[in-house]
This record gives structure tokens, sequence and C-alpha cells, in this order.
């Protein structure tokens, strides 16, 4: 009997192993959707024989363990391939919503032909005789419009770029917390994972919901996963810790400084007991990484190529037009470029102005009411020794200018330089060889300094008739106009030796090259994931078709242990009725 017994065990061995196979089998397909679920096997041993007299007789079968089905190495390959992907997407994102602002395909509507109906504009009024006619008139009033126009897409594209700088300040922010959140979760399944394992056993599920935190921390941030003995992992961004088992190694975004607004990240928090590190350029790929690029590199670049064009064209149209006559002379003027500190010399920091002073003259020319002129004051000028004080004394005490009662000038708003002719007289500007008038701003046609505050000077948009179209006052004489509307075919832009067309046209063609280049980068990298990706859910994705195969196994499996349990069942009441008789 003690064999039947056995044998017994043996078929009872079959049916829970039969058992297991359905449990696993119907694990596998209640999850066929679950995101990130790897299918399961169980895995079969035959267990220890015994013997009897001089025989061998098998016990039946063990359920071993019930595998995880997995590549961990092609995963790595994977999560490598898609921090690079994300990377470049966000360049991606970040070029398609520049591209939106420097259209030039849409007529009209681009800052190129704003450019061209500018230099138009000037054309047109060098054309026009210099007086006070309707039809100059007119034409000033245009010129103003389209200057304006100009100005106005200038800047609004360059608060368009400093907005999508500081999105991707705003996206880094949120991109920590993310990381820190993920480290949480991913410390909390560690724990999980070491206690479920502490028998042997393998925590599967437990293993798949980190899987798919890892692959989203991934896509934020490139990582070095190290799992160990216990089955916990420790994950490193450039060697800096961000989960080791159990224990989370927080990040904390903030400020550069206040003078610099962007983002800058630190290995730890303020409230944490260890030193702070900053470990912004740890960030090597990944969405962050790509937010970082956009905003500190991409982006910047196109701001500075933006601001060189504006300067270029603040500069070179006001150095043509500060010395230059409108139809009415000057009474008063007043820079729009101050300094920080007016008793600092021009080559120091506190001193400076937005532009460049270099050493040489300034000519005042003084008229009186009958339009005669009368003196040039010539004003030396020494970016070294001079500031925006010295300046004031010396245009008030020059020689020709006797007790300053031609002309006087004084300290303004924001410590810039305002002008005024003494009673019957007025001025001009007549040359400038230190550039002071348009480092300051001085009787310019634009105001500012770069591509953030570029616009029309307040004495033009006040009174047209400021517009210093001719270089002497003489009667027909639109030499400053026409030669304003030259600039536009002239090298301007030295490091390049290119005019401000080619220069804007190489900017924009720029843009469009590196949108191409993205998506190229996107598109290879997508090919990539796509066919590991393939390649990963083949082994580890659960197949309808092999599930149910397997299911039929082992309940096939399962009615045969039954129905030798029963013919067991049988012999073993056949054996005790047969005692009892």
């Amino acid at each position: 009997m003690s064999n039947l017994m056995h044998i017994f065990s043996t078929g009872v061995s079959g049916l829970y192993a039969s058992q297991a196979g359905i449990d696993v089998t119907g694990h596998n397909i209640a999850n066929v959707n679950t995101e990130g679920y790897s299918r399961q096997r169980v895995t079969l041993e035959t267990m220890d024989p015994s013997v009897r007299g001089n025989v061998i007789f098998g016990r039946g079968v063990n359920v071993d363990s019930v595998e995880r089905i997995y590549d961990d190495l092609m995963a790595s390959t994977i999560r490598d391939e898609t921090s690079d992907l994300q990377y470049y997407e966000s360049m991606q994102l970040s070029l398609s919503k520049v591209e939106v602002y420097f259209n030039e395909l849409e007529d009209g509507s681009g800052l190129g032909e704003s450019m061209q109906e500018y230099f138009d504009a000037w054309s047109d009024l060098a054309n026009t005789a210099p007086d006070q006619s309707d039809e100059a008139l007119i034409k000033r009033e245009t010129l103003i419009e389209k200057a304006s126009m100009l100005s106005e897409k200038i800047q609004s594209s360059y608060n368009a770029l400093q907005s999508i700088k500081e999105e991707s300040n705003t996206v880094i922010i949120e991109y920590v917390d993310e990381i820190n959140q993920i480290s949480d979760n991913i410390a909390y399944l560690n724990k999980n994972i070491a206690q479920s394992e502490a028998g042997g056993e393998i925590a599967n599920d437990f293993r798949d919901q980190r899987q798919v935190l890892l692959n989203r921390l991934a896509e934020i941030t490139n990582i070095t996963v190290n799992e160990r003995t216990s089955g916990q992992v420790a994950v490193y961004v450039s060697g800096n810790a961000l989960v080791d088992e159990g224990v989370v190694f927080n990040i904390s975004a903030e400020k550069a400084s206040v003078d610099n607004p962007n983002v800058e990240i630190y290995w730890g928090t303020k409230d944490q007991d260890r030193d702070r590190v900053n470990i912004t350029t740890a960030f090597k790929s990944g969405s962050i990484a790509g937010e970082m690029y956009n905003r500190d590199d991409l982006i910047e670049g196109y701001k500075d190529t933006l601001n060189s064009l504006a300067t270029t064209l603040i500069e070179e149209t006001n150095r043509i037009h500060s010395v230059g006559q409108g139809t009415n002379r000057l009474t008063q003027i007043s820079s729009s470029n101050g300094v920080t500190n007016p008793t600092y010399t021009f080559n120091e920091p506190a001193g400076a102005l937005p532009l460049t002073v270099n050493a040489g003259t300034l000519r005042i020319s003084i008229y009186n009411e009958s339009g005669t002129k009368v003196n040039d004051l010539d004003i030396e000028i020494d970016p070294d020794i001079d500031n925006m004080n010295s300046i004031i004394t010396k245009i008030s005490s020059a020689d020709g200018n006797p007790n300053g009662g031609m002309i006087q000038a004084s300290i303004s708003v924001n410590n810039s330089i305002k002008i005024t002719a003494g009673s019957g007289y007025d001025f001009t500007f007549s040359e400038d060889t230190s550039n002071f008038l348009v480092a300051s701003g001085t009787y310019g046609f634009f105001s500012g300094s770069d591509a953030s505050n570029i616009g029309v000077s307040t004495i033009i948009q006040d009174n047209s008739s400021f517009i210093a179209a001719s270089a002497s006052g003489a009667p027909g004489d639109n030499e400053n106009a026409a030669k304003i509307s030259n600039l536009k075919g002239q090298n301007l832009i030295n490091e390049q030796d290119i005019t401000i067309d080619e220069f804007y046209s190489f900017f924009v063609a720029s843009i469009g090259s590196d949108k191409s280049k993205a998506d190229t980068y996107v598109s290879t990298k997508e090919q990539a994931i796509s066919q590991l990706s393939l390649k990963l859910e083949e082994i580890r994705g659960v197949s309808m078709d092999e599930e149910m195969t397997n299911l039929m196994k082992f309940q096939r499996a399962f009615e045969a242990s039954s129905r030798f349990i029963t013919t067991i069942d049988e012999m073993l009441a056949t054996l005790v009725n047969g005692l009892g008789a």
C-alpha cells in the first residue's frame, strides 16, 4: 500500500504542476495589454527519485520557479537609444516653434520682407526733395511706419526666442520633480523586490513595474543601472547616484543667480544633510539635456544672431543719421542710452554705454536765428579719460561757446545726456569720429542697442521733420537718405563680410538646416528603437496563440493527472475492500 501512496503523490505533483502552468498562462493572458508586462513561464523539474530495493522510481514533478522572460542587455540598449531620441525630439519641438517666428514663405509676413520695405522707404525719401511738401511729409511718415513695423518684428521675434528659452527652464524644473518622484518609487520597489526574493523567489511583477519606471527615467535623462545581488538596483546619472537600493538621493533645480535666471541642477537639496553639488553638466541626453541645449546653445545662439542683426542696423543707420540734418535743426535733444554712474570712464563697466565709444572728435555746429552757422564746437573724447560728466562739461565750456550761452549740456534721466541750445540758436551734429552719438543714442533714427529694445527714436516719432535725410541741409540734398538706403547692399557684418540682407537669409537658412538635422536624427533613432523594441517584444511579449497552446497543453496534462489519480484511487479502494473481505 505504501507503494501505491507514493504513486498517488506522483499524480498529485503532476496535478499541481498543471495547475501552476494554467495559473501562469492565465496571468499572461490577463496582462496581454499591460504596459511593461513581461511574459512569465513556469519552470518544472523532476523530483528526486526514490529507491526501492535495487530499483529507482521517479516521484513526479516539482514547480521550480516562475520565470520572467526578459533581455536586460537589450533593454539597456533601448534605454540609451531612447535617451538620445528624447534629446533630439526636444530640439525638434523648440525648432518647430522657432520656425513659426521666422517664416519667410508668407508674403509680407516675414522679417526679411519688413527689412526690404524699410530700405525701400529710405530710397523713396532719397528721391524726394527735402522740404515740407505733402509728398515729402507722406514719405517721411511712411518711413516711420515701415521702421516701426521692422522694429516690432525684430522685438517680437526676440521675445519669442526668450519665451522659448524660459519655457525650457520651466520644463527642466518639472523634469527634476519627476526624476525625484520616479527615484522614490524605484527605491520603494527595490525594497519590495528584496523582501520578496529573500526566500529565493523572483518578484516578476515588481520587476516589471520597476522596468517601466527605468524606461521613463531614461526618456528624461541618461542613466546607468546596476543590479545588486539582492535584486535591488542602483541608478546613476554620470556617476551621481539617484537611487542606491532603498536610499534616494534627491536633486533640486534652482536659478543660477539673481542676474542669471537659468535653472541649474544640484545633487542634493538645501534641507538635506550632505554637500550639494552642481551636476548640471552631468545630463548628457534625454529630454532634460535637450532642453538645456535648447536654452543654452540653440536659442541663445539665435538670440545672439538676431542681436547682431539689430545692433548692426541700429549702429549703421544712426552713424549716418546722427550727423545729418532734417528739415528742422535741433534746439534740444536727449540721448536714449545712459550709464550706471556718470563719474566712471566709458571704458569701465559702470560708465560704459551699450555701444563702444572710441577716441575721436564730436563736432557740434551752432546756427543763429537767421540760419547762419556761427561756430563749430570740437569736443575731443577719450574713453580712457572721459565720462558722461566730463562730456557735459566739455560741451558747456567749449571754446566758441562763451559762458555756455550758445549750447548747454546736462545729465538727464538714467544718467543720459541732454543738450539744449541757447536762446536764438539751434544746432546740428556735423561730425563724430568718437562714436559717442551712436553709443549714447543721441539723434539716432533708432533707439535701443539690440533686438530686445530696438525702436524708432521718440524725437522722430513725434516729428518727422527731424528725419535727417540731408547731410548738409542744403536745398536738394538727400545724401543721408541715399546713404542709409545703400546700407542694404554693403558688407556690414564684419566677421562674415556680408550684407545685412545676406546675413538674415543665412540666419533663416540655418534655422531650417537645424530643423532638418533634428528631423533626421529623430527619424534615425525612431527606426533603431523600433527595430530593437520589436526584437525585445518577440522575447518578452505575450503571444495569444502561444498562450492558448500552453493552456490546452496544461489542460490535457491536468486531465491526464486527474485520470491517473482516479486510477490509483480505484486501485487503493480495491485493495482496501479486498483486505476487508
